[in-house]
Protein backbone atom coordinates (compact mmCIF):
# COMPACT_ATOMS: atom_id res chain seq x y z
CA UNK A 1 0.00 0.00 0.00
CA UNK A 2 1.28 2.86 0.34
CA UNK A 3 -0.62 5.78 1.25
CA UNK A 4 -2.78 5.48 -1.99
CA UNK A 5 -3.25 2.17 -2.12
CA UNK A 6 -4.84 0.26 -4.26
CA UNK A 7 -5.51 -3.51 -4.64
CA UNK A 8 -4.47 -5.60 -7.37
CA UNK A 9 -7.11 -7.71 -8.09
CA UNK A 10 -5.92 -10.07 -11.32
CA UNK A 11 -8.93 -11.62 -13.39
CA UNK A 12 -6.76 -13.89 -15.41
CA UNK A 13 -2.98 -15.55 -14.74
CA UNK A 14 -0.97 -13.94 -16.67
CA UNK A 15 1.86 -12.86 -14.44
CA UNK A 16 5.23 -14.58 -15.09
CA UNK A 17 6.11 -15.30 -11.59
CA UNK A 18 4.28 -17.91 -10.36
CA UNK A 19 4.36 -17.68 -6.64
CA UNK A 20 3.52 -20.04 -4.07
CA UNK A 21 0.73 -19.67 -1.58
CA UNK A 22 2.94 -18.28 1.37
CA UNK A 23 4.86 -16.01 -0.94
CA UNK A 24 3.87 -12.45 -0.89
CA UNK A 25 5.72 -10.95 -4.32
CA UNK A 26 3.69 -7.81 -5.30
CA UNK A 27 0.47 -5.51 -3.63
CA UNK A 28 -1.34 -7.40 -1.74
CA UNK A 29 0.19 -10.95 -2.20
CA UNK A 30 0.33 -13.75 -4.95
CA UNK A 31 -3.34 -13.18 -6.09
CA UNK A 32 -3.32 -9.94 -5.66
CA UNK A 33 -6.48 -10.17 -3.53
CA UNK A 34 -5.59 -9.24 0.20
CA UNK A 35 -5.89 -12.45 1.28
CA UNK A 36 -3.30 -14.56 3.10
CA UNK A 37 -3.06 -18.82 3.24
CA UNK A 38 -1.01 -18.64 6.43
CA UNK A 39 -2.09 -20.98 9.45
CA UNK A 40 -2.05 -17.63 11.98
CA UNK A 41 -3.21 -17.95 15.60
CA UNK A 42 -6.97 -17.26 16.69
CA UNK A 43 -5.48 -15.24 20.14
CA UNK A 44 -3.18 -12.84 20.84
CA UNK A 45 -1.09 -12.80 24.18
CA UNK A 46 -2.41 -10.17 26.56
CA UNK A 47 0.50 -7.73 25.66
CA UNK A 48 0.08 -8.24 22.02
CA UNK A 49 2.05 -10.82 19.42
CA UNK A 50 6.16 -11.59 20.10
CA UNK A 51 8.38 -8.80 18.70
CA UNK A 52 10.95 -10.57 16.29
CA UNK A 53 12.50 -7.69 15.08
CA UNK A 54 12.38 -3.95 13.72
CA UNK A 55 14.27 -2.24 11.57
CA UNK A 56 15.11 1.22 10.35
CA UNK A 57 13.51 1.62 6.72
CA UNK A 58 12.89 4.89 5.94
CA UNK A 59 9.98 6.99 5.60
CA UNK A 60 6.87 6.43 2.94
CA UNK A 61 3.52 4.38 2.72
CA UNK A 62 4.54 1.37 0.56
CA UNK A 63 4.71 -1.67 1.95
CA UNK A 64 6.29 -5.25 2.47
CA UNK A 65 6.81 -7.84 -0.38
CA UNK A 66 7.99 -11.23 0.45
CA UNK A 67 9.59 -13.96 -1.60
CA UNK A 68 12.37 -16.64 -0.68
CA UNK A 69 12.57 -16.11 2.79
CA UNK A 70 13.38 -12.19 2.36
CA UNK A 71 11.39 -9.60 2.83
CA UNK A 72 11.54 -5.61 0.70
CA UNK A 73 10.78 -2.03 2.17
CA UNK A 74 10.86 0.79 -0.20
CA UNK A 75 11.28 4.22 1.71
CA UNK A 76 12.95 7.58 2.14
CA UNK A 77 15.99 8.16 3.91
CA UNK A 78 17.36 11.51 3.40
CA UNK A 79 17.24 12.71 0.23
CA UNK A 80 17.12 9.42 -1.36
CA UNK A 81 14.42 7.03 -1.80
CA UNK A 82 15.98 3.39 -0.75
CA UNK A 83 15.49 -0.11 -1.46
CA UNK A 84 16.43 -2.56 1.38
CA UNK A 85 16.59 -6.85 1.41
CA UNK A 86 16.16 -7.87 4.44
CA UNK A 87 16.44 -11.72 6.38
CA UNK A 88 12.34 -12.37 6.93
CA UNK A 89 13.11 -13.97 10.24
CA UNK A 90 16.21 -11.37 11.37
CA UNK A 91 15.81 -8.79 10.10
CA UNK A 92 19.33 -8.19 9.02
CA UNK A 93 19.90 -6.37 5.90
CA UNK A 94 20.88 -7.68 2.85
CA UNK A 95 21.52 -5.35 0.81
CA UNK A 96 20.15 -1.59 0.51
CA UNK A 97 20.29 0.24 -2.44
CA UNK A 98 19.38 4.54 -3.28
CA UNK A 99 18.42 6.13 -5.91
CA UNK A 100 17.67 10.26 -6.44
CA UNK A 101 14.35 11.39 -6.30
CA UNK A 102 12.76 12.89 -9.50
CA UNK A 103 9.75 15.65 -9.58
CA UNK A 104 8.17 17.35 -6.87
CA UNK A 105 4.32 17.12 -5.68
CA UNK A 106 2.80 20.31 -5.49
CA UNK A 107 0.94 19.97 -2.07
CA UNK A 108 3.52 19.94 0.77
CA UNK A 109 1.48 17.49 2.53
CA UNK A 110 2.51 14.61 0.29
CA UNK A 111 6.48 15.05 0.83
CA UNK A 112 8.91 14.47 3.34
CA UNK A 113 8.75 17.94 5.48
CA UNK A 114 12.31 18.13 6.28
CA UNK A 115 13.21 18.25 1.96
CA UNK A 116 9.92 18.55 0.45
CA UNK A 117 10.52 15.44 -1.86
CA UNK A 118 7.56 12.92 -2.37
CA UNK A 119 7.67 9.72 -0.10
CA UNK A 120 7.46 6.34 -1.62
CA UNK A 121 3.66 5.30 -1.46
CA UNK A 122 3.66 2.78 -4.48
CA UNK A 123 4.92 -0.88 -3.63
CA UNK A 124 7.34 -2.77 -5.31
CA UNK A 125 6.78 -6.08 -7.37
CA UNK A 126 8.95 -8.92 -7.37
CA UNK A 127 8.49 -11.05 -10.85
CA UNK A 128 11.41 -13.73 -11.20
CA UNK A 129 14.37 -12.32 -10.32
CA UNK A 130 13.65 -8.94 -10.23
CA UNK A 131 12.31 -6.52 -8.42
CA UNK A 132 9.85 -3.13 -9.79
CA UNK A 133 9.81 0.33 -8.03
CA UNK A 134 7.69 3.08 -9.09
CA UNK A 135 9.40 6.21 -6.75
CA UNK A 136 6.78 9.09 -5.69
CA UNK A 137 8.53 11.21 -8.04
CA UNK A 138 7.89 9.14 -11.11
CA UNK A 139 11.22 7.41 -11.15
CA UNK A 140 10.14 3.65 -12.42
CA UNK A 141 13.32 0.95 -11.80
CA UNK A 142 14.05 -2.48 -12.09
CA UNK A 143 16.57 -4.17 -10.06
CA UNK A 144 18.38 -7.57 -9.75
CA UNK A 145 16.65 -9.54 -7.00
CA UNK A 146 19.89 -10.51 -5.67
CA UNK A 147 22.09 -7.58 -4.85
CA UNK A 148 19.63 -4.54 -5.64
CA UNK A 149 21.78 -3.08 -8.79
CA UNK A 150 19.97 -1.25 -11.11
CA UNK A 151 18.97 -2.80 -14.76
CA UNK A 152 17.15 0.30 -16.04
CA UNK A 153 15.31 3.17 -15.07
CA UNK A 154 13.48 5.83 -16.64
CA UNK A 155 11.44 8.92 -15.67
CA UNK A 156 7.82 8.65 -16.38
CA UNK A 157 7.09 11.95 -16.60
CA UNK A 158 10.15 13.26 -17.78
CA UNK A 159 8.96 10.33 -20.60
CA UNK A 160 5.36 11.64 -21.23
CA UNK A 161 6.07 15.62 -20.82
CA UNK A 162 3.99 15.80 -17.08
CA UNK A 163 3.42 17.04 -13.71
CA UNK A 164 3.69 15.15 -10.91
CA UNK A 165 0.47 15.03 -9.76
CA UNK A 166 -0.72 16.96 -6.81
CA UNK A 167 0.29 13.96 -4.04
CA UNK A 168 3.12 12.55 -5.90
CA UNK A 169 2.95 9.30 -7.98
CA UNK A 170 1.47 6.23 -6.22
CA UNK A 171 0.47 3.47 -8.51
CA UNK A 172 1.90 -0.21 -7.41
CA UNK A 173 3.91 -1.75 -10.80
CA UNK A 174 1.36 -4.55 -12.60
CA UNK A 175 3.92 -6.51 -14.22
CA UNK A 176 3.29 -9.04 -17.20
CA UNK A 177 5.19 -11.11 -19.25
CA UNK A 178 6.58 -8.61 -21.36
CA UNK A 179 5.31 -5.11 -19.53
CA UNK A 180 5.44 -2.86 -16.57
CA UNK A 181 2.37 -0.97 -16.05
CA UNK A 182 2.02 2.33 -13.92
CA UNK A 183 0.29 5.83 -14.05
CA UNK A 184 0.76 8.89 -15.22
CA UNK A 185 0.62 12.26 -13.96
CA UNK A 186 -0.99 15.73 -15.02
CA UNK A 187 -0.44 16.50 -18.32
CA UNK A 188 0.52 13.52 -20.02
CA UNK A 189 -0.43 10.56 -20.64
CA UNK A 190 -2.63 8.82 -18.18
CA UNK A 191 -0.81 5.57 -18.32
CA UNK A 192 2.17 4.31 -19.77
CA UNK A 193 3.23 0.61 -20.79
CA UNK A 194 7.22 0.05 -20.70
CA UNK A 195 9.00 -3.45 -21.88
CA UNK A 196 10.13 -4.94 -18.61
CA UNK A 197 13.47 -6.06 -20.63
CA UNK A 198 14.97 -2.98 -21.78
CA UNK A 199 12.66 -0.39 -19.72
CA UNK A 200 11.78 1.69 -23.17
CA UNK A 201 8.35 2.79 -23.47
CA UNK A 202 6.29 0.47 -25.09
CA UNK A 203 2.95 2.58 -25.41
CA UNK A 204 1.25 6.04 -24.12
CA UNK A 205 -2.42 6.00 -23.75
CA UNK A 206 -4.22 9.10 -24.33
CA UNK A 207 -4.21 11.89 -22.70
CA UNK A 208 -5.88 12.47 -18.91
CA UNK A 209 -4.89 13.19 -15.43
CA UNK A 210 -3.47 9.57 -13.41
CA UNK A 211 -4.75 8.35 -10.93
CA UNK A 212 -2.63 6.68 -7.37
CA UNK A 213 -4.66 3.23 -7.85
CA UNK A 214 -2.99 0.16 -9.13
CA UNK A 215 -3.64 -0.89 -12.38
CA UNK A 216 -5.74 -4.40 -13.00
CA UNK A 217 -5.64 -6.79 -15.85
CA UNK A 218 -8.81 -8.23 -16.35
CA UNK A 219 -10.69 -10.76 -19.05
CA UNK A 220 -14.03 -9.28 -20.31
CA UNK A 221 -15.90 -9.91 -23.12
CA UNK A 222 -13.11 -12.56 -24.56
CA UNK A 223 -10.43 -9.82 -24.29
CA UNK A 224 -8.03 -9.01 -22.23
CA UNK A 225 -8.36 -5.33 -20.69
CA UNK A 226 -6.03 -2.88 -18.26
CA UNK A 227 -7.94 -0.90 -16.32
CA UNK A 228 -6.52 2.38 -15.04
CA UNK A 229 -8.54 4.57 -12.03
CA UNK A 230 -7.01 7.63 -13.10
CA UNK A 231 -7.95 11.11 -11.40
CA UNK A 232 -10.81 11.87 -13.38
CA UNK A 233 -11.43 8.33 -15.31
CA UNK A 234 -11.83 4.65 -15.15
CA UNK A 235 -9.95 3.62 -18.11
CA UNK A 236 -10.11 0.36 -20.11
CA UNK A 237 -7.16 0.05 -22.36
CA UNK A 238 -5.76 -2.61 -24.75
CA UNK A 239 -2.80 -4.17 -22.55
CA UNK A 240 -0.71 -4.57 -25.85
CA UNK A 241 -1.36 -1.26 -27.34
CA UNK A 242 -2.30 1.33 -25.16
CA UNK A 243 -5.45 1.95 -27.34
CA UNK A 244 -8.42 3.28 -25.19
CA UNK A 245 -11.44 -0.14 -25.61
CA UNK A 246 -13.82 2.26 -23.14
CA UNK A 247 -13.71 5.28 -20.49
CA UNK A 248 -15.56 6.06 -17.58
CA UNK A 249 -16.08 9.71 -16.28
CA UNK A 250 -15.30 9.20 -11.95
CA UNK A 251 -14.80 12.67 -10.84
CA UNK A 252 -13.48 12.67 -7.07
CA UNK A 253 -12.41 15.93 -4.53
CA UNK A 254 -8.88 16.75 -4.80
CA UNK A 255 -8.92 13.91 -8.13
CA UNK A 256 -7.98 11.37 -4.88
CA UNK A 257 -8.81 8.46 -6.80
CA UNK A 258 -6.31 5.50 -5.68
CA UNK A 259 -8.19 2.73 -4.43
CA UNK A 260 -7.91 -0.30 -6.20
CA UNK A 261 -10.21 -1.43 -8.75
CA UNK A 262 -11.84 -4.70 -7.98
CA UNK A 263 -13.07 -7.23 -10.52
CA UNK A 264 -14.60 -10.53 -10.26
CA UNK A 265 -17.23 -12.43 -12.65
CA UNK A 266 -17.59 -10.01 -15.06
CA UNK A 267 -18.01 -7.00 -12.31
CA UNK A 268 -15.69 -4.02 -11.74
CA UNK A 269 -15.95 -2.14 -8.45
CA UNK A 270 -14.54 1.21 -7.64
CA UNK A 271 -14.44 3.30 -4.94
CA UNK A 272 -13.40 6.95 -3.56
CA UNK A 273 -13.03 9.09 -0.63
CA UNK A 274 -14.22 12.38 0.14
CA UNK A 275 -17.82 11.51 0.29
CA UNK A 276 -17.87 10.29 -3.35
CA UNK A 277 -18.65 6.57 -2.83
CA UNK A 278 -18.77 3.49 -5.06
CA UNK A 279 -19.72 2.16 -8.20
CA UNK A 280 -19.88 -1.55 -9.89
CA UNK A 281 -20.55 -2.28 -13.49
CA UNK A 282 -20.57 -5.04 -15.66
CA UNK A 283 -17.79 -5.36 -18.21
CA UNK A 284 -18.25 -6.51 -21.78
CA UNK A 285 -15.72 -6.52 -24.36
CA UNK A 286 -16.60 -2.96 -25.33
CA UNK A 287 -17.74 -1.07 -22.46
CA UNK A 288 -18.71 -0.81 -19.28
CA UNK A 289 -22.19 -0.84 -18.15
CA UNK A 290 -23.46 0.93 -14.60
CA UNK A 291 -25.27 -1.63 -12.32
CA UNK A 292 -25.64 0.52 -9.18
CA UNK A 293 -23.71 3.83 -7.45
CA UNK A 294 -24.15 4.71 -4.23
CA UNK A 295 -22.16 5.54 -0.60
CA UNK A 296 -21.93 2.44 1.21
CA UNK A 297 -18.42 2.44 1.03
CA UNK A 298 -16.48 5.61 0.88
CA UNK A 299 -12.47 4.99 0.78
CA UNK A 300 -10.43 7.62 0.91
CA UNK A 301 -7.13 5.05 -0.62
CA UNK A 302 -7.14 2.07 1.41
CA UNK A 303 -8.13 -1.28 -0.10
CA UNK A 304 -11.00 -3.26 -0.39
CA UNK A 305 -10.87 -7.30 -0.56
CA UNK A 306 -13.62 -9.50 -1.79
CA UNK A 307 -13.44 -12.57 -0.04
CA UNK A 308 -15.88 -15.48 -0.24
CA UNK A 309 -18.92 -13.06 -2.09
CA UNK A 310 -18.69 -10.86 1.06
CA UNK A 311 -16.41 -7.41 0.18
CA UNK A 312 -15.10 -5.63 2.83
CA UNK A 313 -13.98 -2.19 3.05
CA UNK A 314 -13.20 1.17 5.52
CA UNK A 315 -16.05 3.67 4.85
CA UNK A 316 -14.45 6.71 6.12
CA UNK A 317 -13.62 4.20 9.85
CA UNK A 318 -16.22 2.23 9.53
CA UNK A 319 -16.15 -1.60 8.37
CA UNK A 320 -18.34 -2.65 6.36
CA UNK A 321 -19.57 -5.72 4.34
CA UNK A 322 -21.55 -5.77 1.19
CA UNK A 323 -22.35 -8.95 -0.74
CA UNK A 324 -20.79 -9.10 -4.02
CA UNK A 325 -21.92 -7.56 -6.42
CA UNK A 326 -24.95 -5.84 -5.14
CA UNK A 327 -25.65 -2.73 -2.82
CA UNK A 328 -26.86 -5.13 0.07
CA UNK A 329 -24.76 -4.35 3.57
CA UNK A 330 -24.33 -7.28 5.63
CA UNK A 331 -23.15 -5.39 8.21
CA UNK A 332 -21.47 -2.04 9.72
CA UNK A 333 -18.74 -1.60 12.36
CA UNK A 334 -17.12 0.78 14.68
CA UNK A 335 -15.59 -1.95 16.52
CA UNK A 336 -12.69 -2.13 14.54
CA UNK A 337 -10.73 0.74 15.27
CA UNK A 338 -9.44 1.51 11.89
CA UNK A 339 -9.93 5.61 11.17
CA UNK A 340 -9.98 6.75 8.63
CA UNK A 341 -6.91 5.78 6.77
CA UNK A 342 -6.42 2.03 8.28
CA UNK A 343 -6.07 -0.53 6.51
CA UNK A 344 -6.32 -4.70 6.66
CA UNK A 345 -5.26 -7.70 5.64
CA UNK A 346 -7.75 -11.54 5.57
CA UNK A 347 -6.59 -15.40 6.45
CA UNK A 348 -9.75 -17.10 6.74
CA UNK A 349 -12.17 -16.18 9.20
CA UNK A 350 -9.62 -13.34 10.52
CA UNK A 351 -8.83 -10.19 9.64
CA UNK A 352 -5.33 -8.05 11.19
CA UNK A 353 -6.46 -4.81 10.74
CA UNK A 354 -3.98 -1.70 11.20
CA UNK A 355 -5.50 1.62 11.90
CA UNK A 356 -4.13 4.90 11.03
CA UNK A 357 -3.54 6.14 14.50
CA UNK A 358 -1.79 2.93 15.27
CA UNK A 359 -4.28 0.44 16.73
CA UNK A 360 -3.42 -3.26 15.60
CA UNK A 361 -6.28 -5.48 15.97
CA UNK A 362 -7.11 -9.37 15.37
CA UNK A 363 -10.77 -9.76 14.30
CA UNK A 364 -13.35 -12.99 14.26
CA UNK A 365 -15.41 -12.70 10.36
CA UNK A 366 -17.03 -15.66 11.21
CA UNK A 367 -20.60 -14.15 12.83
CA UNK A 368 -23.52 -12.78 10.59
CA UNK A 369 -23.50 -10.04 12.67
CA UNK A 370 -20.59 -8.45 12.62
CA UNK A 371 -16.97 -8.57 13.57
CA UNK A 372 -15.64 -9.43 16.59
CA UNK A 373 -12.13 -7.64 17.88
CA UNK A 374 -10.67 -10.85 20.03
CA UNK A 375 -7.21 -9.29 20.58
CA UNK A 376 -5.51 -5.51 19.99
CA UNK A 377 -2.58 -3.24 20.67
CA UNK A 378 -1.19 -0.31 20.22
CA UNK A 379 1.41 -1.06 17.12
CA UNK A 380 2.45 2.53 17.42
CA UNK A 381 2.51 6.08 19.05
CA UNK A 382 3.19 7.98 15.94
CA UNK A 383 0.72 9.09 12.57
CA UNK A 384 -0.54 9.08 10.24
CA UNK A 385 0.28 5.04 9.71
CA UNK A 386 -0.59 4.26 6.07
CA UNK A 387 1.28 1.39 5.10
CA UNK A 388 -0.80 -1.76 4.98
CA UNK A 389 -0.21 -4.74 6.90
CA UNK A 390 1.43 -8.10 5.30
CA UNK A 391 1.34 -11.54 6.53
CA UNK A 392 4.59 -13.79 5.61
CA UNK A 393 5.40 -17.34 7.04
CA UNK A 394 3.44 -17.01 9.96
CA UNK A 395 4.89 -13.25 10.81
CA UNK A 396 3.43 -10.05 10.50
CA UNK A 397 4.82 -7.06 9.09
CA UNK A 398 3.94 -3.16 9.31
CA UNK A 399 5.20 -0.37 9.05
CA UNK A 400 5.23 2.99 11.70
CA UNK A 401 6.87 5.97 10.84
CA UNK A 402 10.41 4.42 9.86
CA UNK A 403 10.51 1.57 11.38
CA UNK A 404 9.52 -2.24 10.09
CA UNK A 405 8.49 -4.07 13.20
CA UNK A 406 8.12 -7.87 12.48
CA UNK A 407 5.45 -10.00 14.99
CA UNK A 408 4.85 -13.71 15.69
CA UNK A 409 1.26 -14.31 14.39
CA UNK A 410 1.85 -18.11 13.77
CA UNK A 411 -0.48 -20.53 14.81
CA UNK A 412 0.23 -23.30 16.93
Amino acid sequence: MQRFGTWIILGIATLSTTALATEWPKWLGPEGNGISTDKIAEQWPADGPKKLWSQTVGLGYSSVVAVDGKVYFFGMQGANDVLTAMDAGTGKVLWAESSKVGHKPSQNQAANPQNGLPLPDATPTIDADRIYTYGGGGDLIARNLADGKAVWQLNVLDETGAKNLAWSEASSPLVTAKLVYVQGGDGGAAAVAVDKATGKIAWKSEKGLGGYAAPILISAGGISQVIFFGGKTLYSFDPQTGKTIWKQPWDTQYDVNASTPIFSDGHLFITSGYGHGCAMFTISATAAKLDWKGKEISSKFQPCILDNGKLYGNSGGILKCMTWPTKDVVWSSRDVELNEGGSFVIDGNLMIALGEKGKLSLVKLDDPAGPKVVSDMDAFTTSPIWSAPVIYHGKLYIHGKDQLVCLDIGGK
